[in-house]
């Protein structure tokens, strides 16, 4: 039987593929079919799933884009061009915010590279912090922000407020959830209308 396989470096820095004689996956499998309990929504692909609570009044669309901080904006961009065949959009300065964006098209999703426009603004402050870039947020598009906010803020679920400057207060159909609510990651609602929020 095939196994799952795994990426090995060879001493002379060739990719090796190796097989994994327990694939992680199929642990895991086993693991989601183990904690099947009340709320089961069946299966899907073969994992065990629960059905979300039927009262939420709001419809997540999909993964909107992920946001990721770069040290070196026109770099980063020409990576994800040459090594992932994406598709990249010309610079998008934000002084509001101060930052500069790239919009980088996948097929599934958009990638928002952010680089900090001087020494101060949300970007800067997240550089300043994680010195080798990272991600910032990724963003979630919903059908109606106001029913969003409202079912997360009865659920006790914090939210930034839209008017910080850090966050830019013309940004009405968006709202940021707390990290610390969200295992410490900055999660934004965006809403979408029904056309393609491609990017690119």
């Amino acid at each position: 039987m095939a196994g799952a396989l795994r990426r090995v470096i060879a001493p002379a820095g060739r990719l090796i593929l190796s097989e994994i004689s327990h694939p992680v996956a199929f642990r895991a499998t086993q693991a989601m079919n183990a904690h099947v309990g009340a709320g089961s929504g069946g299966r899907v692909g073969g994992w065990a799933v629960r059905s979300p609570p039927q009262d939420i009044p709001f419809v997540v669309k999909g993964l909107q884009h992920i946001a990721i901080v770069v040290l070196d904006l026109p770099v980063a961009a020409e990576h994800y061009r040459m090594v992932f065949g994406a598709q990249v959009s010309d610079p998008v300065h934000h002084a509001d915010l101060k930052m500069t964006k790239v919009f980088v098209q996948l097929p599934n999703v958009c990638i928002e590279l952010m680089h900090p426009m001087g020494q101060d603004g949300p970007v800067a402050e997240f550089l300043k912090k994680n010195p080798n870039g990272g991600i910032h947020h990724v963003s979630f598009a919903v059908d109606n922000i106001n029913s969003a906010a409202g079912y997360i803020g009865e659920a006790g679920e914090g939210s930034l407020p839209i008017d910080t400057p850090n966050i830019g207060a013309r940004y009405k159909s968006e709202l940021f959830l707390q990290p610390k609510d969200n295992m410490g990651v900055l999660i934004k609602l965006q809403q979408i209308t029904n056309r393609s929020h491609s990017r690119v």
